[in-house]
């Protein structure tokens, strides 16, 4: 071979070793700016939907694992994707993504997309809930006359069967609210219910537990929520319902009516729909009618100045402002205000400074105060109309509309009055033998005579059997 063909070969090689160079050298550069080729297994895919650490996800959804595909694959891959999108930028080779554009953190996932499942709690402890916005007039009503409210107890129909709807009971329920005997303009449109269900078994001696529990039971929660939900569609308030005379008995029966309120927020934190949450909390304390068992007279016994049981009256301001404080708590929490009531004889004002001092004050624990005002509207000792004057008692005249207008100058009240037959109350103390004539002329009477920035209006006692609903003429 002669010179200058050696020189010829030499440089035909040479010609060929760059060609061969420069095409390597470029598959080598595409292949560096492939996002998909990265060999940390906790990295996470800046193109794709959050995936779980160690998993990296094409753009077309499908998950691969690093080293499942040889370099040529995945250029050849990527190349695909750029001819179907050209518009699509190429994601920088640089390991920090561009400040405009963040790469999601591999310990949080994006806002849009759901927790991972582990982080879900169990149903029985739900997570706080984010603050809710108030129901329209969640208050309004306290500065009003308009309230017309309704005691439905856990009796017959009993709580399970009103939320259940068997045989129709809810049915017949809300039917009655709209149209208290066959009268639209007597609406019903505040419930103090008591959803649990009870034995009321040795009630004077032991504090009862529930046979039957839609607050806390899970499995019970929706029927609980559904009818809240249907109430309020009707524009009818509904208040947690509850109440035993010897809650302030003992520290350890105090404890009750304070886990009450505790369930009753826990419940209504267990949804963000106001709708489907409780309106307020409505108590029941009753300790003079304690006639039987351990407790019997005791409420008379080691009595305040003007009062009565000094311990049992000192658990019951205990109890309230319990319940009072774990409301303003939930308010802060949700933003949504409920109420906390309580029921109280019409002679309290006259025969216990001390609840009277305690309770009727600015600031005090209720928000507005039930008066059972029971009496039907027939003449008292003096001949005057008993429901608006009140009775004799002890040989003066207690009680009514005019004398706890004038006591209670601090609390709206809501007058109660009574419609059971005499196996629940006296002749003289309930409408029921006059019926629901006498009874809604009284409160015509009331409304139109009696008016008051502090009288916002009537609560019958209560719907049935053989009461409100099923009083004659």
């Amino acid at each position: 071979m002669t010179m200058n063909s050696r020189a010829s070969l030499n440089k035909s090689l040479l010609y060929i070793a760059l060609i061969t160079f420069t095409i390597l050298a470029n598959a080598c550069g595409d292949a560096a700016d492939s996002p998909y080729l990265e060999d940390d297994e906790n990295s996470t895919n800046l193109g794709g939907d959050f995936q779980s650490p160690g998993i990296q996800n094409y753009g077309d959804n499908t998950p691969i694992s690093t080293g499942k595909y040889s370099t040529d694959d995945l250029i050849e891959r990527e190349k695909a994707a750029k001819a179907e999108n050209p518009d699509a930028a190429t994601p920088p080779a640089s390991d920090t993504p561009p400040a405009s554009d963040p790469a999601p953190s591999t310990d949080t996932p994006p806002a849009s997309d759901p927790a991972p499942a582990d982080a879900t709690p169990p149903a029985d402890d739900p997570a706080p809930t984010p603050p809710a916005s108030n129901s329209v007039s969640s208050t309004d009503f306290l500065s009003k006359s308009t309230t017309r409210a309704m005691w439905v107890w856990n009796e017959n129909p009993n709580a399970q069967q009103l939320l259940e709807n068997t045989g129709g009971a809810q049915d017949e329920l809300f039917a009655f609210l709209a149209t208290p005997h066959g009268q639209a303009n007597r609406a019903i449109n505040r419930l103090f219910f008591e959803a649990r269900g009870y034995s009321n078994e040795n009630r004077f001696e032991s504090v009862r537990t529930p046979t039957y529990d839609p607050i806390k039971t899970a499995a019970d929660q929706q029927n609980m929520r559904s009818f809240l939900a249907r109430a309020h569609a009707q524009g009818v308030a509904v208040e947690y319902l509850d109440g035993q005379a010897i809650w302030v008995a003992s520290d350890a029966n105090a404890q009750a009516p304070k886990d009450i309120c505790r369930d009753v927020i826990a419940f209504n934190k267990t949804t963000t729909n106001v709708a489907e949450r409780f309106d307020g909390i409505h108590l029941d304390i009753e300790p003079h009618t304690v006639q039987s068992g351990s407790y019997a007279g005791v409420w008379w016994e080691n009595r305040l100045p003007g009062g009565y049981n000094a311990e049992w009256t000192a658990r019951w301001k205990d109890i309230l402002n319990s319940c009072r404080q774990q409301i303003e708590s939930y308010v802060a929490e949700t933003g949504h205000r409920i109420t906390l009531s309580s029921d109280l004889g019409t002679d309290y004002a006259h025969y216990n400074a001390p609840i009277l001092e305690f309770l009727n004050r600015s600031g005090g624990p209720l928000d507005y105060l039930t008066i059972m005002n029971y009496f039907d509207n027939r003449p008292n000792s003096q001949g005057q109309p008993s429901y608006f004057h009140g009775d004799n008692s002890e040989g003066e005249v207690v009680g009514g509309v005019v004398q706890n207008l004038a006591a209670w100058s601090q609390l709206p009240l809501l007058f109660a009055m009574e419609t059971g037959p005499e196996s629940i109350a006296s002749d003289a103390q309930s409408f029921y033998q006059e019926g629901y004539g006498a009874l809604y002329a009284t409160v015509d009477t009331l409304l139109a005579n009696y008016a008051s920035d502090r009288n916002i209006g009537v609560g019958f006692h209560h719907y049935s059997p053989q009461s409100y609903r099923d009083m004659k003429p």
